[in-house]
């Protein structure tokens, strides 16, 4: 009998192991659509919460906040990725054309001059293939991309309709005491706004700033130099100066003296001291994410996740190291105790 009650125990545990990763392999494909889906729940909560103040029902309220942001993402898309891309290869083209060796030997008085512009040629080079390839592969795969937006949508609609109630939820399946939970969630909510808002959105705006300004001054095509600044600004370290350096110094080689000598002054001025402007209106001084951590994390999730790495990448890791600090504190042991 004890055998039996054994062996029924042993079964039990391995079709409810078989149904989980049955479950993990079917979620799998669409996993990352789901993320951000609840990511997307959380940072637009308090928009949803406007929204169904002034209507009155959590449907349209819903409903209007997904709408408003299908729009925000289809018309850029649309309309802008295309020229993005054709500007990326007439830029890609116009940099090939330059005889860097003799650029760089006018500002630089090195043998190494040549071998410089080699290696940043080839550098260019493989930006430039890494990009169309990643354009490439979102055009063959865009039926794909078309369906796991519309989890995306229909996962961002139903986890900010009913947000209370999932949070609700997901309190009653938490193994940690209330204190501990409550200290866990705020932890939580500290470091996703620091990585979404102290680094991606501020990136964003620093990249957009620049973009103003290199329109005004007349710049070829500003749509791939904002683009570039964008992403260059989420990653720590790296930033808005790694686009607009490059191009004060090109416009002033080429005689614009007064748009490079002007965008020198924008960029360093303006431009780079935005983060330090926002920030504090954004963020408590108590959500600060280190800058080494927020480092690895947005490198590796790059390399890992693509694009999507930028937000994924810091999350990730700062979750990480929260666990473990709160293990270390001695506040998980009622959880590994039982």
């Amino acid at each position: 009998m004890a055998n039996s009650n054994h062996v029924k125990k042993w079964v039990t545990l391995a079709i409810i192991l078989s149904i989980f990763t049955l479950t993990f392999l079917i979620l799998k494909p669409i996993i990352m659509p789901i993320i951000f889906g609840l990511l997307f729940a959380y940072i637009f909560g308090p928009v949803y919460k406007r929204i169904k103040a002034i209507v009155k029902n959590e449907n349209l309220a819903a409903t209007l906040l997904v709408l408003s942001l299908t729009a925000l993402v289809a018309v850029p898309v649309i309309y802008l990725v295309p020229v993005i891309v054709n500007q990326a290869f007439e830029t890609y083209v116009m940099i090939q054309n330059l005889n860097l060796t003799e650029i760089l030997g006018n500002i630089i008085e090195s043998d190494a001059v040549s071998t410089l512009a080699i290696n940043i040629d080839s550098i260019i080079g493989a930006m430039f293939t890494t990009f169309l390839t990643q354009f490439k592969d979102m055009l063959v795969n865009l039926p794909t991309l078309i369906f796991q937006f519309a989890v995306f949508l229909f996962t961002f609609f139903f986890a900010t309709r009913d947000a209370e109630k999932l949070q609700k939820y997901i309190s009653s399946l938490s193994p940690f005491p209330k204190a501990t939970e409550e200290r866990f969630l705020k932890e939580f909510r500290g470091i996703t706004n620091a990585i979404i808002f102290g680094q991606v959105f501020i990136g964003i705006i620093q990249g957009l700033a620049l973009g103003a300004g290199l329109f005004f001054l007349g710049v070829p095509k500003v749509l791939v130099l904002t683009f570039i600044a964008m992403i260059v600004s989420m990653i720590p370290v790296l930033g808005s100066w790694l686009v607009w350096l490059p191009t004060s110094i090109f416009l002033l080689m080429t005689g614009q003296a007064f748009a490079g000598i002007f965008l020198i002054l924008y960029g360093g001025l303006f431009v780079s001291s935005i983060d330090n402007l926002l920030r504090p209106y954004i963020l408590s001084k108590r959500s600060t994410l280190p800058i080494a951590l927020s480092l690895i994390g947005t490198i590796g999730g790059l390399f890992y996740f693509g694009i999507i790495g930028l937000v994924l990448g810091p999350l990730i890791i700062a979750y990480t190291l929260i666990i473990i600090e709160f293990y270390r504190q001695g506040k998980l042991k009622d959880l590994f105790s039982k």
